[in-house]
């Protein structure tokens, strides 16, 4: 039986194979090449939760290191991103010259009087810091013919304010002085609505967006097949079907069920059975739910849940009309809430006037969770639906 399974179901874990995003990459790798007047030389990855947005940017990061380019790999949160950005634009610059000081000497006694006090540099001027930082190692890196990746997740996170300042130090280092300062972010939809509306924000909104999507059926048979290929095994081409549509195109379930289908079968090296993909699909259904759609449906509102409580009720996709019915509310009422959650990656439109469940293991998983029902609902019990009147439940 082989050892390794070659299946990642771990957020941020890159896949053995990267299917079905190469046009993105080769425009990324494209923008390293031509440099800072390419629109995709700063570039931003928009998804839900688990579509790969930071798979990408660990591809984007390979990329820039088979060119010989340096990387920089952060967060957006917590607090201190322009800190965290200048110490380590210091440590590379270091390579090739000492690093600007991060204290200045305020005060100095002799003859065992007093003592040694250093001055913090200002916050105010720590964006000054990252920016003489970021052009002194880019003018290097240009000497070299090579360049800085810089790569941010969970931007939707961050301070507004610093990432405010961190776009201006792009914006000022890399398009306006053309220095090889690449920059490639990842960040749910919701930044559509706060950063990216922002009038400060300007580098974000000229930022190229990609949207990081569901994979279409030939790239999630390839993301399935392909990791089995390189360890040298095999699954029957129905399970494989099978397999391909329990993940509805989404990535990390394809990671979950390859990985459990792998961990059920008996020996991949012979052929992974439809009996143990079957397994595999239950026991990533259970753990999506609790990795995945439990943390989205937290960050809904309560009309938000109310209208996927109300959508659960069908067994294929909800008419809008149906759904506006059951919540005693108008279309145009019920298509804002359509609207939210399509962005927030919990439905799809599949056809007018027409939504189902982003992920089909949803629709179950509403049903069978009557504690959550009760707690959206306390008066009325799990599965009844009141009417949408009071605006103020919005943000319940």
């Amino acid at each position: 039986m082989a050892s390794q399974n070659p299946f990642s179901p771990t957020f941020g874990a890159s896949p053995l194979v990267l299917a079905g995003r190469d046009d993105i990459l080769d425009d990324i790798d494209d923008a390293l090449a031509v440099g800072p007047t390419h629109p995709d030389y700063t570039a931003l990855f928009i998804g839900v939760r688990g579509a790969g947005k930071t798979a990408m940017l660990n591809a984007v990061e390979d990329l820039a290191r088979q060119r010989g380019w340096l990387t920089i790999s952060d967060t957006a949160a917590p607090a201190g991103l322009l800190e965290r950005l200048a110490n380590a634009a210091a440590r590379l610059l270091s390579e090739h010259e000492p690093p600007p000081p991060a204290r200045r000497l305020k005060k100095v006694a002799v003859s065992g009087v007093g003592s040694v006090e250093f001055q913090q540099v200002p916050e105010a001027e720590r964006s000054h810091e990252l920016r003489s930082l970021l052009a002194a190692l880019g003018d290097r890196l240009a000497d070299n013919e090579t360049g800085l990746m810089i790569t941010l997740d969970e931007l939707q996170s961050g301070v507004l304010d610093e990432i405010r300042e961190f776009g201006t130090v792009v914006q000022h280092v890399t398009r306006r002085e053309g220095r090889p300062v690449a920059f490639a972010g990842a960040a749910l939809p919701q930044i559509e609505d706060t950063m990216l509306s922002d009038d400060a924000a300007t580098f974000l909104q000229r930022c190229s967006r990609r949207d990081i999507g569901r994979l279409d059926l030939p790239a999630t048979r390839a993301a399935i097949a392909g990791p089995l290929e390189e360890r040298g095994a095999a699954i029957d081409p129905r399970a494989l079907e099978e397999a391909v549509a329990a993940t509805s195109g989404y990535a990390f379930m394809i990671q979950l069920v390859g990985f459990h289908a792998w961990k059920a079968a008996h020996d991949p090296l012979s052929g992974i059975t439809a009996e143990e993909v079957a397994i595999g699909i239950a026991e990533a259904e259970q753990r999506i739910s609790r990795l995945v759609l439990a943390p989205t449906l937290r960050g809904l509102s309560n009309v938000d849940r109310r209208f996927l409580v109300a959508m659960a009720r069908d067994d294929e996709a909800s008419e809008l009309a149906t759904v506006a019915a059951r919540l005693g509310v108008g279309v145009n009422y019920a298509g804002v809430y359509r609207r939210r959650l399509i962005k927030a990656g919990m439905i799809v439109p599949v056809g007018k006037g027409r939504v189902d469940f982003a992920h089909h293991a949803a629709r179950a998983w509403l049903r069978d969770e009557p504690a959550y029902a009760a707690a959206v609902f306390p008066r009325v019990g799990a599965h009844s639906y009141p009417k949408v009147g009071d605006e103020q439940a919005d943000h319940t």
